[in-house]
């Protein structure tokens, strides 16, 4: 397997938000592998927090056995892929085993998104409304698609990007984790360019802070991955704070 980006930096923070009691992010990374793996539970009584904790545990374990195997076979894209996808829907079979077997994990669940930096290309996996961007040259593009009544409404054309934005339509996701026993996960890879950034996020930043907001407050940190992790998250409590908010954040 090509070896990952020497040069990458990660950098990772979670907030509970100004109105939860308790934080159901959870997020985990492997910097010298250039692995990186946010997710957002869901369910009562801190069942979520179980969900997104089970599944980036599980899916950064098996993602970094699989970066450190020792192989003679080159390992293309598309089998990286493969096993990003088939490894999140393993994670999705347990969550739902465990939230059939335990009366308190009883409707848990949690969105995923995941990343895998491989020399001079990103390979990505997600399920639910957690995003991936990618900041280049000071502007950000989103490179996954929500699964999301919102993004649906989208698609059919009930509302434009911006339109959505101001519609009181509310936080659906149409795909979870661990909420059936087998789940669609989309996946694809995207090459990268000297000093592009990757934001790995929950949707307690991009319901409170517009894209623009996000490329300005990495432009304006973009030496200090730490700080513009911080500031990311103080600006998504300064606009009200409605959810937790989970950001990582990776530099080629």
């Amino acid at each position: 397997m090509p070896e990952a980006q020497s040069l990458l930096k990660i950098s990772g923070d979670m907030d509970t938000g100004l109105r939860r009691e308790y934080n159901q992010d959870y997020i985990g990374f492997d910097q010298e592998l250039g692995i990186a793996v946010l997710a957002d539970g869901m369910g009562g009584h801190k069942a979520g927090e179980v969900a997104s904790q089970m599944t980036v545990k599980f899916v950064l374990e098996k993602l970094q056995k699989f970066a450190l195997q020792e192989t003679s076979v080159s390992i293309t894209g598309s089998q990286l892929l493969e096993f990003v996808s088939n490894t999140i829907s393993s994670s999705n079979e347990e969550i739902f085993r465990a939230q059939e077997a335990e009366e308190a994990y009883k409707g848990m669940g949690t969105t995923i998104v995941v990343t895998m930096v491989v020399g001079s290309q990103v390979y990505f996996g997600h399920v639910g409304d957690s995003r991936l961007y990618l900041y280049r040259n000071r502007i950000v593009k989103r490179l996954t698609k929500d699964h999301s009544l919102v993004q649906d409404l989208i698609d059919r054309g009930f509302y434009t990007e911006r339109e959505a934005q101001g519609a009181n339509v509310g936080n659906v996701v149409t795909r979870a984790m661990g909420t059936r026993l087998e789940v669609d996960v989309d996946t694809a890879e995207e090459a990268l360019q000297p000093y592009d950034l990757l934001l790995l996020c929950s949707d307690g930043l991009t319901d409170m802070v517009s894209d623009w907001q996000i490329a300005e407050t990495i432009d304006e940190n973009i030496t200090d991955l730490d700080m513009a992790a911080e500031k990311l998250i103080a600006l998504a409590n300064r606009n009200g704070g409605k959810d937790n908010i989970s950001v990582i954040l990776m530099q080629t």
